[in-house]
């Protein structure tokens, strides 16, 4: 009986190995990978992604539910122009996914991304180190990899108060990381602040999330 269970786990080692050797590194990545650790509509989104083919592409916008919400692609007409934001996402959700962006070589990519790391408690060493995964994942020969600054809150209006603070050091963070990298780093706030630093409120529909006018001075200062 020894001889038998030995010999079955030989074979099943050598199955195993066998299907192992049939999968790509990619492959073996995503069932790291645990679906659980994303929401339903992140897994949507970024299947979607991964099964549609574009020809060339001018400008991919990447973040979260600001760039999501956001008719990107009707300020450059013209243009191939992807809109890449999900709902909720934050740098370890960009970090996953960023594969997508990188294959299809557009000329320009424009990351806003942060808030929700900030709303969730992420410390700022991970959200620097992530972000820097980010950014090497580009070729900088063919992609500008353009960063922007996350945008101030409105606490009067937004019930989860993230301090203005925290969103200025996080902010350090990517200044310092555009210049580390030599990459374009696109300061937003001035134009989105008030006189006591909170989001301008004719600007936000609830204190994070952006109105049209909030969009269209966004693009105005790219």
């Amino acid at each position: 009986m020894k001889k038998l269970s030995l010999l079955v786990n030989v074979m099943l080692i050598g199955v195993g190995s066998y299907a192992l050797s049939q999968k790509s590194g990619k492959e073996l990545v995503k069932e790291v990978v645990k679906p659980q650790d994303f929401s339903a509509y992140y897994l949507q989104k970024t299947h979607l992604y991964d099964s549609l083919d574009y020809g060339k592409v001018e400008k991919i916008f990447v973040g979260d539910s600001i760039t999501d919400h956001g008719e990107l692609q009707t300020y450059f007409p013209g243009e191939v122009v992807l809109n890449r934001g999900i709902v909720d996402d934050k740098t370890k959700g960009v970090l996953n996914r960023i594969d997508e962006v990188v294959k299809r070589e557009p000329k320009e990519v424009y990351i806003l991304i942060g808030i929700n790391d900030i709303a969730e408690n992420v410390p700022v060493d991970v959200y620097e180190k992530n972000m820097e995964k980010i950014i090497q994942s580009f070729d900088k020969a063919s992609t500008k990899v353009i960063i922007q600054s996350i945008l101030p809150v409105n606490n009067q209006d937004f019930p989860n108060k993230i301090p203005n603070e925290t969103v200025d050091q996080f902010n350090d963070v990517l200044q310092k990381l555009a210049k580390k990298h030599r990459l374009e780093y696109v300061n937003l706030n001035p134009h989105f602040k008030d006189a006591d630093g909170q989001l301008i409120e004719e600007l936000t529909v609830d204190g994070v999330h952006l109105t049209g006018k909030g969009y269209d001075l966004w693009i105005e200062n790219l």
